[in-house]
């Protein structure tokens, strides 16, 4: 069974990081609904006590270019 930061570093390791750039509906709604997923499970992951793991997952998966 995958733990919630499994899942999180999931979500990370898919997400289209340059959605917001995209020219077409669907790219840019989807891209919005992953962040907003990914959000919630941060906020989950900090309630937790999780959230230098998780602080770093980001750091780990997160374009330097942005």
């Amino acid at each position: 069974m995958m733990t919630l930061l499994d899942q999180f570093e999931k979500a990370l390791a898919g997400h289209d990081w340059y959605f917001q750039y995209s020219d077409d509906h669907r790219v840019w709604y989807r891209g919005k609904n992953d962040m907003e997923n990914i959000i919630s499970m941060n906020k989950q992951l900090d309630a937790a006590g999780l959230s230098a793991e998780a602080t770093a997952l980001v750091n780990k998966h997160k374009p330097a270019t942005l």
